[in-house]
């Protein structure tokens, strides 16, 4: 039983699968294991994994490809493995050695990937033995450390100016100083990376005496940047006069970039760097909030690729993804900064306009968005045709409510597809609402 590399798999629930996914955790006591790239995203916030498992198969919003990249930026993984039952799975990346196996037999699998792992232990564990030996020989010089200097925070005791006068050695390590005597040297706020960040430090603390869980920059000595969370306090004395500041701040750089990645997931599409669904949905709303107060026109266009199944089967779901990452930037072009362009997932993007007068305005944007597709797209040596077919709602004459004028949108969009590709056409009451969508 492998019982400390922290492992997750995010694979798909195929009876091969679960098989193997029942093995390894039969054979590791420390895994998680999910089935969606979001829900891997949620492990990852709260547990630090040494090994990650991907299914190569998964047909998710998020690509593997895409996963693969967070988990590097934010992870300490030391393993990355893509499984496949289809075929070899391949990848891309240049930071670290991903592995690939094609998976044919549970068993089979599950003795590799546990042959793998038990190689990280072995590493794992002489790693451990050498630092308890450096741990061993340190005390046996210096003596036991003191419960300040093994407290996992940095440990600060500084003046009004921010002179130091008393800090622990994990004050030291953690901003990679020479040594105690010159980090001592050092002054608290030339750490701050931002002056504003420093500005507002001694603001609170003047004002309540206090910080509690202030985050911020500061610079290390070997020139790199990390995050921190702060805790301090004033210490007086019996005139209230001020006598010195107590704090301690923590190395929160892994949980920031995660939370940022994690931010940034929740309102923008991975493949296209568009917003995605959510974020549109919620400025929808206030877009037609303030055309209440202006009588302005809105509008909303859904743009669905015309046969785009057909492209991913004749050229690839890799060339299908840039070609839908090259669709997204001329339809940006085509709009004010003004506007917003979002991708509603699949093959389909949407277009919130704003500040129009009349039907015409509308229709000009759709027929620039048009004018775009008969361009060939130029992927990898193929040149690709696509058209779009655009179907539009406008408000307030087709609704007030977002979800309202994105369905009646949807029904001129299935219009066009059924009586001209690559046209667009505006919501009619006169449309068969019993439309089934067609690529």
């Amino acid at each position: 039983m492998i019982d400390s590399i922290n492992t997750l798999i995010i694979t798909e629930p195929t009876e091969l699968k679960n098989e193997l996914v029942k093995q390894l955790t039969n054979n590791i006591s420390n895994i998680t294991s999910v089935n969606t790239m979001v829900d891997g995203l949620s492990a990852v916030q709260h547990m630090k994994f040494d090994a990650a498992i991907l299914s190569n198969d998964m047909e998710d919003f998020y690509t593997v490809a895409n996963m693969v990249r967070i988990l590097l930026e934010v992870g300490s993984l030391q393993y990355i493995l893509l499984i496949s039952e289809k075929e070899e799975p391949t990848t891309d990346c240049e930071k670290m050695q991903i592995h690939a196996l094609h998976v044919t037999s549970a068993q089979t699998a599950s003795n590799s990937i546990i042959r793998e792992l038990q190689e990280i232990k072995t590493s794992h564990d002489t790693e451990k033995i050498t630092s308890q030996h450096i741990d061993e020989m340190g005390s046996n010089m210096v003596g036991e450390k003191s419960l300040f200097d093994s407290v996992p925070s940095g440990l600060y005791r500084i003046d009004a100016k921010g002179n130091f006068l008393d800090i622990n050695q994990t004050m030291v390590s953690l901003l990679r100083a020479p040594n105690m005597a010159v980090f001592r040297s050092e002054n608290y706020f030339s750490l701050f990376k931002d002056p504003d960040a420093k500005k507002n430090w001694e603001e609170i603390i003047n004002r309540d005496e206090s910080i509690h869980g202030l985050i911020f920059e500061i610079e290390r000595y070997d020139g790199q940047t990390i995050w921190v969370r702060d805790i301090a306090r004033s210490v007086f004395d019996a005139n209230k006069q001020l006598l010195y500041r107590d704090g301690s701040i923590e190395d929160i750089t892994y949980q920031k970039k995660l939370e940022d990645k994690l931010s940034f997931l929740a309102t923008q599409d991975i493949l296209t760097g568009l917003p995605n669904r959510n974020f549109f949905h919620n400025q929808a709303k206030l877009t037609i909030s303030q055309a209440r107060y202006t009588d302005d026109i809105g509008a909303i266009l859904i743009i669905n690729i015309d046969r785009f199944t057909d492209i991913n089967e004749t050229y690839s779901h890799k060339i299908g993804d840039r070609l839908l990452q090259l669709i997204a930037g001329r339809i940006k072009a085509q709009v004010r900064k003004s506007d917003l362009v979002a991708r509603l997932g699949g093959d389909k993007f949407i277009v919130l306009l704003n500040g129009l007068r009349n039907r015409r305005d509308v229709l000009a944007v759709a027929k620039k968005i048009s004018l775009v597709f008969p361009e060939p797209f130029e992927i990898q040596g193929n040149s690709i045709h696509a058209t779009a077919s655009t179907g539009i709602a406008l408000y307030p004459e087709h609704g007030d409510e977002v979800n309202t004028l994105i369905k009646k949108a949807e029904i001129a969009t299935f219009a066009v597809k059924e009586r001209e590709r690559g046209g667009y056409l505006i919501y009619s009451n006169i449309i068969n609402t019993n439309y089934e969508p067609k690529e």
